[in-house]
């Protein structure tokens, strides 16, 4: 069976059998409670390298061959994993210079998991070696439907293996030590390199100052990952070149740039395990909903196509501080907002939680207890069944007219930048405010990087777009020349794509946002940063709000003033602006602000540009509302009851209730939540 022409939603996740296989009567419960629960896929071989190859050149696939044969036999569908998260002892201990070299210049030991070196010629031979010895068996059996390459990658490795690949990254990137030491402006504190085998990657005992050459390191891991994954995908595709591949990000910013990443790969697949009820890590259940959310039109958008929920969890994750129990209708909330916001799939981490080791106590959807009598494993019963009730969505698209742009190598430099704050969090959590500004305007929206196509959207809101590679100024330009509106914020357009300032002279200035100021009809003079206990104000449509964390001192040319700052030294300069430039319109904030002002704005944005709202109403507290293919997805993530206006009726939706509305359908505008 071929991917595409399944016609259910993926329901299953991570299964490990060889933890069992002494067993046996674990594993016939295994099958009997999966088809009990809907279940038709399982991920098999995430961590089994041990199990399959016990000893070097050693292969045990007896086991596998039994468990791929009985999935096939009871109609349950498989993702084969190869096995490169994890590498059993006796290769490490054969072969040390597999294990990753942390920032410190010292090896680590064997432990763990996604801590190999992926320059490391040897660690590819192996991983080259079994990922072809798995294709060759197993790429025709009728059960397999897709690879699963590798396992939430993430990390960097400082070996001198790294640092030699580092170095002709960099001189194919530069051509010329020359050139490095221009955009590194490296002249400063004598840096100036003489020639490119000087150079070494960061380290906080060593190079930490010369920022590009930091963000540069960070690309360079993330290129040598994707390089890695190709050979993974190399090998599999070996025996049978259609079989999809995939792999599960996990991360906004784990360190790869997924953009790229997902250009390899046949699906995209991601990984989610937001921190429900937990306040003491997110203040509401409204903040955790957007978080999830972001991740997967994040997912969604790098293909423009449904992407796979590859894990969750139906219960407790066991990494967080503090880690609390998904309360009753959670979990079937969640779901139905992974469907709702594009995936084709609801999959989890694990099937059956294990009796030892690190994630004892994560999650499974069958317990310690070994039964199929828990309020768990119902709660992944009734989503297996909603899942088929409502599989006419699979393979359907969600379609958007905003978009948000998250930019991997932008957040990478506002990491290193050493301006207005050093929080991190900070600039990581920017983006989600003027997302969550956006669904509270109650439209479907992307998340998208500055390489993206920006013409089929009417409406794009840039946060804090700092960086601005080689087209982006144009790419701005036309976007907004062509009808398109435009939101920038403050600290926008200040450095090329090598971390290097955009300067000007007496004859020639320049200001921020770089080559640009002509379409917002500003010019940024300075950057005031604020203090924790401080905030300037400002006024718009008759209402006060904050300025927080910084404030831009802008020279308005040609923009229609918004709002201007109410307070110190600067009052009265131009806080938020408008201008039309050709047939759209472009808008800047000049300070941070809370999220209550930018739902405003962006209502008004949204308005003047055409954006059809998913359902024409005022934002419910916590009350989100999504589509995919005209059926309308509302979602309450509040313990309390709410009512919305939906096609005229008022809906009321308990705590975590949600309803889904086919919009084409006149005569019976809503459903039950059974849909049909």
């Amino acid at each position: 069976m071929k991917l595409e022409e399944i016609r259910q939603f993926l329901h299953g996740g991570d299964y490990n059998p060889d933890q069992w296989l002494d067993h046996p009567e674990v594993l016939e419960d295994d099958i009997r409670l999966m088809k009990q629960a809907g279940v038709n896929v399982v991920t098999l071989g995430v961590f089994s390298w041990t199990s399959i190859e016990p000893q070097e050149g050693v292969y045990t696939f007896e086991w596998l061959d039994k468990i791929m044969d009985e999935m096939y036999e009871n109609g349950i569908y498989v993702i084969l994993s190869t096995p490169s998260g994890a590498r059993p002892p006796w290769l490490a201990k054969k072969y040390p210079e597999v294990m990753r070299t942390s920032e410190n210049r010292v090896r680590m030991l064997y432990g763990g998991r996604e801590n190999h070196c992926e320059s490391s010629e040897i660690w590819r031979e192996k991983v080259r070696l079994i990922d072809e010895k798995l294709a060759e068996r197993y790429a025709h059996h009728p059960a397999l439907i897709m690879w699963h390459l590798s396992n939430e990658m993430y990390g960097r490795c400082y070996c001198e293996k790294c640092a030699e690949n580092f170095r002709k990254w960099l001189k194919k990137k530069y051509g010329t030590i020359e050139e490095l030491n221009k955009q590194y402006w490296s002249s400063f504190w004598s840096h100036k390199y003489m020639d490119f085998r000087e150079i070494e990657p960061p380290a906080q005992h060593g190079e930490m100052y010369q920022h590009a050459l930091v963000v540069d390191y960070y690309r360079f891991s993330s290129d040598l990952k994707i390089n890695f994954l190709e050979m993974e995908k190399e090998a599999v595709k070996k025996y049978h070149p259609d079989l999809p591949v995939t792999t599960n990000m996990f991360h906004v910013n784990c360190g790869i740039n997924y953009d790229h990443l997902a250009k390899i790969l046949d699906v995209v697949s991601w990984d989610s395990y937001p921190r429900w009820h937990c306040q003491k890590e997110k203040s509401t259940e409204w903040e955790n909903a957007v978080g999830a959310g972001f991740t997967f039109d994040y997912a969604r958008a790098f293909k423009g196509k449904p992407f796979y929920l590859m894990e969750s969890v139906p219960s407790v994750p066991s990494q967080f501080e503090v880690c609390k129990l998904k309360r009753p209708k959670m979990h079937m909330l969640s779901a139905m907002q992974t469907i709702a916001c594009g995936s084709d799939s609801v999959q989890y981490f694990q099937w059956r939680k294990s009796n030892g080791s690190v994630e004892k106590f994560h999650g499974a959807v069958i317990d310690h207890n070994g039964s199929g009598n828990t309020r768990v494993f119902r709660d992944v019963c009734e989503v297996g069944a909603k899942l088929k009730e409502i599989s006419c969505l699979k393979g359907t698209e969600v379609k958007a007219e905003v978009a948000l742009i998250y930019d991997f190598d932008n957040i990478q430099a506002l990491y290193e930048q050493r301006g207005i704050t050093r929080n991190k969090r900070f600039f990581e959590s920017r983006p989600q405010l003027h997302y969550d500004a956006l669904l509270k305007n109650y439209v479907n929206v992307d998340v998208i990087s500055s390489e993206a196509d920006f013409s089929k959207y009417k409406v794009i809101a840039a946060p804090m777009l700092y960086l601005f590679k080689p087209d982006t100024a144009r790419k701005i330009r036309e976007f907004v020349k062509n009808g398109g509106d435009f939101v920038m914020t403050y600290y926008s357009g200040l450095v090329n794509e090598n971390d290097l300032c955009f300067s000007g002279t007496l004859r020639n200035p320049v200001f921020a946002p770089y080559s640009l100021n002509d379409v917002f009809g500003i010019k940024v003079n300075e950057t005031d940063a604020i203090c924790d206990d401080e905030y300037n104000e400002f006024e718009y449509k008759g209402k006060n709000y904050k300025a927080l964390t910084c404030c831009e001192l802008v020279e308005v040319d040609g923009a229609e003033i918004l709002a201007e700052y109410k307070h110190d030294f600067y009052k009265g300069l131009c806080a938020v602006s408008k201008k039309q430039y050709g047939q759209g319109f472009a808008y800047y904030i000049a300070c941070n602000t809370e999220s209550d002002f930018l739902s405003e704005l962006y209502g008004d944005v949204l308005k003047n540009r055409n954006v059809s709202k998913i359902v024409d109403t005022e934002y419910v507290k916590d009350v989100m509302v999504r589509e995919r293919n005209g059926y309308i997805f509302v979602m309450n993530f509040s313990t309390e009851e709410r009512r919305i206006v939906v096609k005229g009726e008022t809906i009321l939706l308990n705590g975590y209730d949600y309803i889904v509305i086919n919009k084409m359908v006149s005569s019976h505008p809503i459903f039950s939540r059974s849909f049909f």
